[in-house]
């Protein structure tokens, strides 16, 4: 809330509602680190989209907002 201006930022509460159904994995990158946040659950990928796109958004980091799926592992 004293970041946004807002009490929850969009997907936030389905996240913190699912979150035994998210796995997040740390990865060490060459330039740093990358996390993966997974999920079979259809509401809760849902909620990690919304939450990206909206910290993309706020952030102003230009990635796209555009879903690209990718195979596990990858």
């Amino acid at each position: 809330m004293l970041i946004h201006g807002e009490k929850t930022v969009p997907g936030a509460a389905v996240l913190i509602q699912l979150k035994e159904k998210i796995v997040y994995t740390y990865r060490e990158m060459p330039a740093g680190g990358r996390v993966d946040i997974t999920t079979s659950d259809p509401a809760a990928l849902a909620a990690v989209h919304d939450f990206l796109k909206y910290q993309i958004t706020e952030h102003q980091t230009g990635d796209a907002k555009t879903v690209s799926r990718r195979a596990s592992g990858n």
